[in-house]
């Protein structure tokens, strides 16, 4: 899994305890060049101490510097950008200032969400609210992988990943249904540009994460889970990270259009 030289382009990477953090730096351990690009979200007054989703959202309004930090201190090479999404100029101007930093992307990994928290269930959900979840969940990684695709296709790559974050809950999330739904859309249109660009050396999968602790599960959350998940425990960001590494590299290089459950099994 040697991945020395290539270029990597990952959203959503500025939760130090998150998924894309934690991909950015096990690639990074693996030679890659990390270009990461994240949104600050507002900070809390108070910084919780204990796991749910007011912690969640404290690391979230970080920057991205920590998780780069981390990765310069161990001999890697990485830098972040903090671009809204929901820009329809954003994947033009992140992969120009990525290739300005580390030269062409090999490897674009659409990981940033976003997630009503304010309700998204049938009786709740807004238009507004809709609008701004597929606006980056499934509108940005179109984008984000067409314009990755098309600067593929000038240089004449023979080589490209592209990998998408889904969620288990794609199937069927009726606590938040235009969440649920948007990964439902993540997952589909990575089996299409996949057939589409197959051609082309680029393999484009998804993985679909069932409950990780990124900072948002509480220790209640997390007991009632684990009897309903056959792997016995909560997932780890590094549970993720290890699947997406596979996928990044030559091991996987006949592997395309598909969605990996990496979940202990809970969605079973």
């Amino acid at each position: 899994m040697n991945l020395q030289g290539k270029t990597v382009l990952i959203t959503g990477a500025n939760n130090p305890i998150g998924i894309g953090a934690e991909a950015a730096r096990a690639l990074a351990r693996r030679g890659a060049k990390i270009a990461l690009t994240y949104l600050q979200m507002p900070a809390e007054s108070e910084p919780p101490a204990e796991p749910g989703l007011a912690f969640y959202h404290r690391q979230r309004a970080k920057s991205a510097d920590e998780v780069v930090q981390s990765i310069v201190r161990n001999g890697g090479a990485a830098a972040s950008l903090q671009l809204d999404l929901g820009r329809s100029d954003a994947a033009r101007a992140l992969f120009d200032w990525a290739e300005v930093s580390f030269g062409s992307v090999d490897i674009l990994i659409n990981n940033a969400a976003h997630c009503e928290t304010e309700g998204d269930d049938i009786g709740s959900m807004t238009a507004a609210g809709i609008d701004r979840t597929f606006s980056v969940n499934v509108r940005a990684a179109l984008l984000l992988s067409q314009e990755y695709i098309v600067r593929h296709l000038r240089r004449e790559a023979t080589w490209g990943r592209v990998i998408n974050l889904s969620a288990d809950s794609a199937q069927c999330f009726a606590g938040q249904i235009t969440y649920g739904a948007s990964k439902a859309a993540l997952e589909a249109l990575t089996r299409s540009i996949a057939k589409a660009v197959g051609p082309h050396g680029i393999t484009v999968n998804a993985i679909a994460p069932g409950p990780v602790q990124t900072g948002y599960i509480t220790a209640e959350v997390a007991a009632a889970l684990r009897p309903s998940i056959p792997g016995g425990r909560i997932g780890t960001p590094q549970d993720v990270a290890e699947a997406i590494l596979f996928l990044a590299s030559d091991a996987a290089d006949w592997i395309t259009g598909q969605v990996i459950r990496v979940s202990g099994g809970y969605e079973l």
